[in-house]
């Protein structure tokens, strides 16, 4: 007992966070109930009882996390860059296919993406870089730290996963922007990205350009590509002000919307509990990103702020693409809601961020 009264007071101060997060797990497991049904009919038991532990060991894992010295991954930085490498290289030879794509490992009968870790790598990669003083040199400021994102990106995009991919590119400049590296350089990679940008579409996948040309005109392919999110517009629109109710979305019970629990749980939530439902979701990332940014301002170690940094961009991304590509003002990239969609290994790697945060939090009270 005196240990959770010790857990307690220590995290009184971020009490706004731990709130937030309890309830949105909350928000999660009742809105997967409601997506695991069909035509009135529970069928989804063992994905909500996953989704129940994955929830209950998150949390275990962010009390670890919690307690490690932030300064650590200074120290491990590059090993755990590399580890990160090695297990997306695994995915290759011993990984398993699913849904078209190759991104999972399985060891002891645990299933995960290592893809997820490498959000966490590049965040403290990018974090080691940018804490050091800047060099007024393209290659030492800019070129060296981007040479490790375009890595990761590149492995992770060959699974092929071009939602990661581009997450943790954006992740990655996000936190270059804000740093003291001279501007002129993203520009200029900006305009080779913009010339280069016609010329890399052959490289994609025929779904991947699927995606995109759909999400310029879904009505391309209604009943194809551009079905989801046809079918993700109708059920938000037709939530209205206060939504249908709970288990009265008709998109959702009738199973109109393909991958509902995953990257398109906001849809279910927009469908049942409308406009004010959602807006009620917000709130809640709101009050989790400000008061990640806020902390940034009491913080001296650079290194701690470029982690703060880099988590409080993560968190923001997940959820501005996330429900921007429900919206259908996004391409389809399979980014999942963090804290509510299914799914363990993004739920677990927002979790050790989160855990990271309150540790640096701790000690910059």
């Amino acid at each position: 007992m005196p240990y959770l009264k010790k857990i307690t007071r220590e995290l009184s101060g971020l009490k706004t966070i731990t709130l937030s997060v309890i309830l949105l797990n909350l928000i999660s497991i009742i809105s997967l109930y409601s997506s695991l049904h069909q035509q009135g009919q529970f069928v989804g038991e063992t994905l909500l009882s996953k989704q129940i532990t994955w929830i209950v060991a998150s949390w275990l894992v962010f009390i670890i996390f919690n307690y490690i010295n932030y300064r650590l991954y200074y120290n491990l930085a590059f090993f755990i860059y590399a580890f990160s490498l090695v297990l997306i290289g695994a995915v290759y030879f011993i990984g398993y296919e699913a849904m078209g794509a190759q991104r999972w490992l399985s060891f002891g009968g645990l299933t995960f993406q290592p893809s997820e870790l490498a959000k966490i790598a590049i965040i403290i990669i990018m974090a080691w870089f940018l804490s050091h003083p800047p060099v007024n040199s393209f290659l030492k400021s800019f070129f060296l730290p981007f040479s490790f994102v375009g890595l990761s990106a590149l492995m992770i995009l060959k699974q092929p996963d071009l939602g990661t991919a581009m997450l943790v590119v954006l992740i990655a400049f996000g936190m270059g922007l804000f740093s003291k590296i001279n501007k002129k350089y993203f520009i200029w990679v900006l305009i080779f990205v913009l010339i280069a940008a016609p010329f890399s579409w052959g490289m994609l996948k025929s779904y991947q350009q699927k995606r995109l040309t759909t999400f310029i005109n879904p009505n391309i392919d209604p009943l194809g590509s551009g079905y989801t999110i046809i079918q993700s517009k109708i059920a938000i629109g037709s939530g209205q002000l206060f939504g249908k109710g709970f288990l009265a979305g008709t998109q959702n019970q009738f199973n109109f919307l393909p991958e509902r629990h995953t990257d398109f749980i906001f849809t279910v939530i927009a469908e049942e509990w409308g406009f004010l439902g959602s807006l009620f979701i917000l709130l809640i990332y709101w009050l989790i990103i400000k008061k990640v940014f806020d902390k940034l301002k009491k913080i001296r170690d650079p290194f701690a702020y470029y982690l703060t940094l880099g988590i409080g961009i993560y968190f923001f991304l997940h959820v501005f693409i996330n429900i921007g590509m429900t919206l259908g003002v996004f391409p389809v990239v399979g980014l999942p809601l963090i804290f509510i969609s299914y799914g363990g290994s993004h739920l677990m790697s927002t979790f050790i961020l989160l855990g990271i945060f309150f540790n640096i939090s701790r000690n910059y009270k």
